[in-house]
């Protein structure tokens, strides 16, 4: 993985355009020239210079970016901001020494004990049926401010569109094994997208094994927490031992995260790791679904999602794709960005969520978590009591749900 010191010369190179400005998010949402990408390379070019350091302030300012990447796409330069940012991040974190309790809190052990105190809280609240009565009284909870707004942005997510459900005997012999990357959110919060996916395979050619995979590591990445980010690759890649296929996963951030695995180990293990990990998408890409039901259906393109959603989407039969405006931008919430700078993050959801709503779709679909965290979000933002929204759902949950399929 390159260091700080590598991209110097794409520093330099840097024209400070602004056309960055017409594309990223933040800076759409605060108008601050610290959230665009030429603000932050001009400070970068003051560390560069030596008239700056890695100080906790610059820090700030890099982390005010959702990671998207737009701007790499509008720049003349090409240069790639969301790769140079990590790497900043990375030298501020060699260059400052943390406090034993920042360290603390900066573990992936503290990271994971939270994610199974979720995984707790979520059973007894679904167990005692807090679900139910959260989704019955919507409209006066979002009335309650920020509280309650938290509360509908959790119902949003422990119901299930899809429930486990007996499968008839496979008949089909099996020629491909498959290693199944759950990633947090089916481990710890709500597995009916993994459920999905298998009730799409459940009559395939290939069978699924489960391993004890950790985080794919995507927060700690974005943050530049790079040694932390190689113990988690480290031990996903421990994980996958024995013989097979593929290793599967149904989220585009684990996806894309995993890939980058061997530019930081530089192993043949790590190599192969990434190499065998594919999408679901890509192993039902020439299948053919039919929806049971007529529907307006609109897309969200996660910003980490490099296959052709909307085409795959419009190939669904018996469904209208409606295209709704900026489909393919960023949703604010970008994980820990959505904690360190909610009213920015609401925001930018907020935008989004009013043009789906314009846009008169019935559902829209897309393929990450964090992203339809992103949407409800924004959706919850806007007048509950006023707008007809469409349901949020993720590609696979649908595909299990509401379509039959063909050609396996």
């Amino acid at each position: 993985m390159n260091k700080f010191s590598d991209y110097k010369e794409e520093i330099y190179k840097c024209s400070r355009c602004g056309l960055c400005q017409s594309v990223c998010p933040v800076y759409k949402a605060t108008l601050s020239e610290c959230a665009v990408s030429k603000g932050k390379f001009n400070m970068l070019n003051g560390v560069v210079k030596g008239d700056l350091s890695f100080s906790k302030q610059l820090k700030k300012y890099l982390d005010l970016c959702t990671g998207c990447n737009a701007c790499k796409d509008f720049c003349p330069s090409d240069i790639d901001a969301k790769k140079i940012f990590v790497a900043a991040k990375q030298r501020y974190y060699e260059e400052n020494n943390l406090s034993r309790l920042e360290s603390f809190f900066n573990s992936y052990l503290v990271f994971k004990v939270i994610l199974r105190l979720a995984a707790a809280f979520v059973f007894f609240y679904r167990l005692f049926g807090f679900n139910k009565i959260t989704g019955c009284l919507e409209k006066p909870i979002s009335k309650t401010g920020k509280p309650g707004k938290l509360l509908l942005l959790l119902n949003s997510q422990v119901r299930n569109f899809i429930n486990k459900e007996k499968t008839p005997d496979k008949i089909r012999q099996k020629e491909k094994t498959a290693l199944y990357f759950e990633g947090c959110f089916n481990k710890y919060i709500n597995n009916q997208t993994e459920t999905a996916v298998k009730k799409i395979f459940y009559n395939s050619g290939i069978s699924f094994i489960k391993k004890d995979f950790e985080c794919c590591g995507v927060s700690y990445l974005a943050d530049g927490n790079i040694e932390e980010f190689r113990k988690i690759a480290e031990k996903n890649i421990a994980a996958a031992e024995g013989d097979f296929d593929y290793i599967l996963t149904d989220c585009a951030s684990c996806l894309d995260t995993i890939k980058t695995y061997p530019d930081v180990l530089s192993s043949e293990s790590a190599s192969a790791f990434a190499q065998k990990t594919v999408s679901v998408i890509d192993l039902i890409r020439n299948m053919s679904f039919t929806c049971s039901e007529s529907l307006k259906i609109a897309v969200h393109i996660p910003c980490h999602e490099e296959f052709d959603l909307v085409g795959f989407v419009k190939k669904i039969k018996n469904i209208e794709y409606v295209k709704a405006d900026d489909f393919d931008k960023c949703c604010g919430f970008s994980g820990t960005f959505a904690l360190k700078y909610p009213e920015i993050s609401e925001k930018i959801s907020k935008s989004k969520a009013l043009n789906y709503i314009n846009s008169g779709a019935d559902m829209v679909l897309t393929t990450c978590p964090a992203c339809i965290l992103g949407l409800e979000q924004g959706f919850i933002e806007t007048d509950i009591a006023q707008h007809k929204r469409p349901v949020v759902m993720n590609l696979f949950v649908f595909l299990a749900k509401y379509c039959s399929v063909e050609n396996i």
